[in-house]
């Protein structure tokens, strides 16, 4: 595999020929004529602070390629390109890959990063599939090119919350009062506002004490824990990117605050591999509610082999999973089309109503605003090193523990 460092476009894929994905299981859909070649740009952060989701989403994007090509048959050429974990270096990528001719993007991850790259996709009037990017203005500003398949962090926080409330009045002694860490970044204060409102629309039994916000570059949040110990909460809802999950998780061990409930309504952790090499069985307990594949699903557990057999050191995550799922919208968009214009797969992409292929949601379908209607999420928890499911009962892997074992008895 060539590096992802480097500059701003970084590599081609060109998905040629066939390509053997679990052929077994998923033949070829038959067509009378073979989708016309469609180039689609990557935009990822694949280095920089938020390499290790933008690697991951790389991961999916390539898989998914492959798969298009045996369901759907199509000659799907894919550019990527690297935002350097900058939000502002959206639009260069997505400008830079509409030069190089795609007829469609994909990206951008981060909600800063993607609300730039829009920006040039509007002004191009290239249709853009949003596999991640959580921030509410994504759909609220009038793009016309939009068509995001994740939820916007109030679907998110409101279906999370919905989790948590059920939970918490399940169980015995729950906690009395949470404090609130998040990201001061474009998606954290989307999230806390977002929060804010549903814990009150919700009613949760459980008072909501403090908010405490920090920088993204942050390294070392000793502070913040320090203040959220303080505050006397036994439950902590946290909105961050993996890096500083860790950092947090880090910080209550070396600051003996042990919270009964470890929750993140919408943040990374709980779902990304980095978080369990980092911390081994202190990870165990912690729950997060994100987009997930369905471990149900039908096709889940043939891709998930396929990818561990290709990405042997790596697990199929949410970053890499949604990945996966926005090339197969753009596929079935194509086919449908029977066009590599742009204009031509926007109509189509308006017209989706696609049963997911491997992630939990409803039918893929997109509002006016380009907002995928059936965006649902799952609710996660760390167990012995893996996430696993936990919620909405109907895929559930397991059922959840509570209370968080104190870190100092594991």
């Amino acid at each position: 595999m060539t590096s992802l460092k480097g500059p701003l476009i970084n590599r081609r894929v060109a998905m040629k020929g066939a390509v053997g994905l679990a052929a077994a299981t998923m033949a070829p859909w038959v067509r009378a004529a073979a989708p016309p070649p469609v180039k689609v740009g990557a935009i990822m952060p694949s280095s920089g602070i938020l390499a290790f989701p933008g690697q991951s989403c790389v991961r999916g994007i390539d898989l998914g390629a492959k798969f298009a090509r045996e369901r759907y048959g199509v000659d799907m050429t894919v550019v990527h390109a690297d935002t350097q974990s900058k939000p502002e270096n959206g639009r260069i990528a997505a400008d830079s890959l509409i030069q190089q001719g795609c007829n469609v993007l994909i990206g951008a991850w981060d909600s800063g990063a993607t609300i730039s790259a829009l920006q040039a996709a509007e002004a191009a009037k290239i249709p853009m599939v949003v596999h991640i990017a959580s921030a509410n203005q994504v759909t609220s500003q009038g793009f016309t090119q939009v068509f995001r398949f994740y939820p916007p962090a109030a679907t998110i926080v409101r279906q999370s919350l919905a989790e948590m409330k059920a939970l918490v009045t399940s169980v015995n002694d729950p906690p009395k009062g949470a404090v609130v860490l998040h990201l001061s970044n474009t998606m954290g204060t989307s999230t806390a506002t977002s929060l804010d409102a549903a814990w009150k629309e919700l009613d949760l039994p459980v008072k909501l004490l403090e908010y405490i916000p920090y920088d993204e570059k942050a390294r070392d949040l000793s502070v913040e824990v320090a203040k959220a110990k303080a505050s006397g909460a036994d439950a902590l809802v946290s909105v961050t990117r993996v890096n500083d999950a860790i950092m947090i998780i880090r910080e209550c061990i070396k600051q003996a605050w042990n919270p009964k409930l470890i929750f993140s309504p919408n943040g990374n952790g709980v779902p990304d591999k980095a978080f369990y090499d980092a911390l081994g069985k202190y990870a165990d307990g912690a729950m997060s509610s994100n987009l997930w594949y369905n471990p149900k699903g039908e096709d889940a557990r043939t891709i998930v082999d396929r990818f561990q057999s290709t990405y042997a050191n790596e697990w199929l995550d949410a970053n890499s999973g949604c990945a996966f799922e926005a090339v197969q919208i753009v596929a079935d968009a194509v086919v449908r089309a029977r066009s590599a214009v742009s204009s031509e797969i926007c109509a189509a992409l308006k017209a989706t109503d696609l049963k997911p292929i491997l992630m939990y949601s409803g039918p893929i379908k997109f509002d006016a605003t380009g907002q995928n209607t059936g965006a649902a999420v799952t609710v996660l928890q760390a167990k012995e090193s893996k996430p696993h499911v936990v919620g909405p009962d109907a895929i559930a892997e397991y059922k959840a523990r509570y209370p968080l074992v104190p870190f100092e008895k594991r």
